[in-house]
């Protein structure tokens, strides 16, 4: 699922590509989907090959039922990459369908850091071949008709000003693409109407003007080289800082009879970021520097745009490395995860194409976007251990806030960041257990929900915080009176109240921990997850009954009217 890095690591040996191709049928699993399956036949299997993931990221062998055989983050050596495919081909033999129970073999790093099995539970999922009638294929959703499919190509430049030769590590090619929605393009159109006098020989503006700022930022936002965790200019990216110094783009008509308007485009940008003075988690450490000049076309047909065509030359310097991890002097399969250090100061190039959606792949006008990752309802781990303010990802919550189309985007795309830094956090806490283990995961968590809540702030309206805090205060319940002080304030919570709050707590979790462990001894999440909430239900009910008549009243006015999020 690390795609950047099995790409340069792993898929770049030929001898390892070789054995692929003959003996395996590979794979490439969307993440979103991976880590929040969607509630359908297809999303069972997915959920099948998930429940016995090391971390949310990582290589796996399954069999022809769905069934997992063998779990793979990291590999000691190159070599190790082959023994692991011997491993899962033998297993293969021995477990090719769903007639024996097979476990599920993991490794952090194959094969010296072995961890336990996932035992097989049982099911036997249906795998269609097709997908069903009129559906969509879920790793590649409908996009709304008259979005403009755009493809970012990027090049370091060798000292004569030559593309590199060699183009398998990330910060030396990138190759990406992104979408330019219908409202960005309807607003260049308007702008366009709006821009000075009319030419009396063919009725078209001929006058200057600027791209509106969301659209200059989605082309600089996809010019960078290296990994998705060093944007450069990305301001509230969990894992970093950055600005956009300076981004302005132009655009003027040409002269020209029928046919698409062309407009001449004309640019310069300067995005500057680099890794938080705090602990990100996985000790990432980075600083990353792109300045680039543009040029291209961009034609319109009315409202939308017929064809997209931008140029940008500049230079680029980027430094990466790892302070938890020696990344110089070992193969790059050893360190998957941190990748191997980065200390890039070139020229770059990059280019960029887009056209409108193809037919076969646009929906509606109002279907919905792809995403950067897939939200689930009731699949959202990630968003069920940061809590919070981070209900705001879920759809049925946004729906609620009555959030526009693009806002629903903007939020979307920081969830990733968010993802990718808690998948972080998990494996450098590693075999911690215990309240060193939980004290560090509520600093994270605090810092995370702060970092979003200052976000949240700048982005929704009064009655949508006011709205959304109501949604937060009713998904964590009464055990909120306990984890923020802010609500207890509020309430004037006694000492000999908060007290009586801890106990209940603390018995709760000494009932949870038995079914948690069974849990991740491979016990079934469809039996267990049940039993979890309605000891949580339990013990909710017990605080609440500690409250004075006086403050259950306040109590249920803070929570507003009754929502109801499907848990």
């Amino acid at each position: 699922m690390f795609a950047g890095a099995v790409r340069e690591a792993v898929l770049s040996n030929p001898d390892v590509i070789r054995r692929v191709n003959a003996d395996f049928v590979p794979v490439a699993l969307k993440a979103g989907l991976m880590n929040n399956p969607p509630d359908d036949v297809e999303g069972r299997l997915y959920g099948e090959i998930g429940r016995s993931k090391v971390v949310p990221q990582g290589i796996c062998v399954v069999n022809s039922a769905g069934k997992v055989l063998d779990w793979a983050v990291m590999f000691d050596d190159d070599k190790s990459v082959l023994a692991f495919l011997d491993r899962s081909a033998k297993r293969f033999a021995q477990f090719p369908n769903a007639k024996k129970p097979v476990a599920a073999e993991r490794y952090g790093r194959f094969p010296s850091q072995k961890v336990a099995d996932v035992a097989d539970n049982g099911e036997v999922l249906p795998v269609p071949d097709r997908h069903p009638e009129g559906k969509s294929c879920p790793a590649k959703p409908l996009i709304p008709q008259g979005t403009i499919i755009a493809r970012v190509f990027g090049r370091a430049l060798d000292a004569d000003g030559t593309p590199m030769a060699d183009t398998v590590p990330q910060e030396h090619y990138a190759e990406d693409r992104f979408h330019v929605p219908v409202a960005m393009q309807e607003t260049l159109a308007q702008a366009l109407a709006d821009a000075g006098t009319q030419r009396p020989s063919n009725g078209r503006p001929q006058g200057r003007f600027r791209l509106a700022d969301n659209l200059a930022r989605l082309f600089v936002s996809n010019a960078f080289l290296g990994q998705l965790d060093v944007k450069p200019f990305d301001a509230d990216h969990p894992g970093g800082k950055g600005v956009l110094e300076d981004c302005e783009f132009w655009a003027k008509a040409e002269p020209g009879g029928k046919g698409p308007i062309r407009l001449s485009i004309e640019g310069k940008s300067e995005a500057a970021g680099g890794s938080r003075d705090d602990d990100r988690g996985d000790g990432a450490r980075w600083r990353h520097d792109v300045k680039l000049t543009w040029e291209g076309i961009i034609e319109l047909e009315g409202k939308r745009m017929s064809r997209l065509l931008l140029v940008a030359r500049g230079s680029e310097k980027l430094t990466w490395a790892n302070r938890g991890q020696e990344l110089k002097k070992q193969a790059d399969v050893t360190l998957l995860p941190a990748g191997h250090a980065i200390d890039l100061n070139c020229g770059v190039r990059y280019g960029i194409i887009g056209e409108p959606v193809a037919a076969d792949e646009a929906g509606a006008d109002d279907a919905q976007a792809e995403r950067p990752l897939q939200v689930q309802e009731d699949r959202a781990p990630v968003i069920q251990m940061l809590g919070g303010p981070f209900i705001v990802f879920r759809d049925k919550v946004q729906e609620e806030l009555k959030l526009s189309r693009e806002d629903k985007q903007k939020l979307l795309e920081k969830f990733p960041y968010y993802a990718q830094e808690t998948m972080n956090v998990f494996q450098r806490l590693g075999n911690k257990e215990g309240e060193e283990r939980e004290k560090e995961l509520q600093s994270y968590r605090q810092k995370a929900q702060e970092k979003l809540a200052a976000f949240l702030k700048e982005a929704l309206k009064d009655a949508q915080l006011k709205r959304l805090r109501e949604l937060d205060i009713q998904q964590e319940g009464p055990f909120a009176l306990l984890s923020r002080p802010d609500l207890g304030m509020e309430l004037k919570i006694t000492d000999g109240q908060r007290m009586q709050f801890m106990q209940v707590v603390q018995e709760m979790q000494q009932r949870i921990e038995p079914l948690m462990r069974e849990a991740q001894s491979g016990g079934n999440p469809r039996e267990l997850g049940p039993m979890i909430k309605k000891i949580r239900k339990e013990q909710a009910t017990r605080i609440e009954a500690t409250l004075s008549e006086s403050q259950k009243k306040q109590w249920k006015e803070m929570r507003g009217k009754p929502f109801d999020l499907g848990d």
